[in-house]
């Protein structure tokens, strides 16, 4: 019986896979491991314009690396990864010439494995022109004054900004 299964037409190409699939099986490298350091520097951009005219609290902001960031020569964030970020203060311009205000901070960022990195000690921020001064003047001489609002804040498309990686984080290389 031994010999008729060895001289069947199907043995040969069977122990060729199992013999394939072994050798590819114990030959994957496993993964490579680095740590992106805390503090380590991400350089990136706002994608859109934010006014304090428009903008509210909360609102999740998007943000583009600008250059790879490697750990040992091998790339851990590349170059165009979307960040994320969230308006934390809108305040729209008033009456009596008071400016706008707008603060944005970025929160987290994808790693090339997918990891989330989070971010601090980074933000955007801006005040509009402050007009309080001649809503005084106006408001003594004709009353009307009061009405003047100062200017919107506004950060535009493009606005740099160096985020830092929060805490050490493991990411896995192929």
């Amino acid at each position: 019986m031994y010999c008729k299964i060895v001289k069947s037409v199907c043995f040969k190409p069977i122990v060729a896979l199992l013999v394939c699939a072994i050798l590819f099986m114990s030959f994957t490298l496993p993964a490579e491991t680095v740590v992106i350091k805390s503090g380590t520097v991400i350089p990136m951009e706002l994608m859109t314009t934010l006014s304090s005219k428009t903008a509210r609290s909360g609102q999740m902001v998007d943000f583009r690396v600008t250059n790879d960031v490697k750990v040992n020569g091998k790339v851990v964030i590349a170059a165009g990864s979307i960040a994320q970020g969230q308006v934390v203060r809108s305040k729209k311009n008033g009456l009596m010439g008071k400016e706008g205000e707008l603060e944005i901070s970025v929160k987290t960022i994808r790693a090339v494995d997918g990891t989330i990195v989070y971010l601090s000690n980074n933000s955007l921020a801006d005040e509009g022109n402050g007009k309080l001064a001649i809503s005084i003047v106006f408001t003594v001489l004709c009353l009307f004054g009061f009405l003047i609002k100062g200017g919107n804040a506004e950060i535009p498309a493009g606005a740099q900004v160096q985020a830092y990686v929060g805490a050490d984080t493991e990411i896995q290389l192929n």
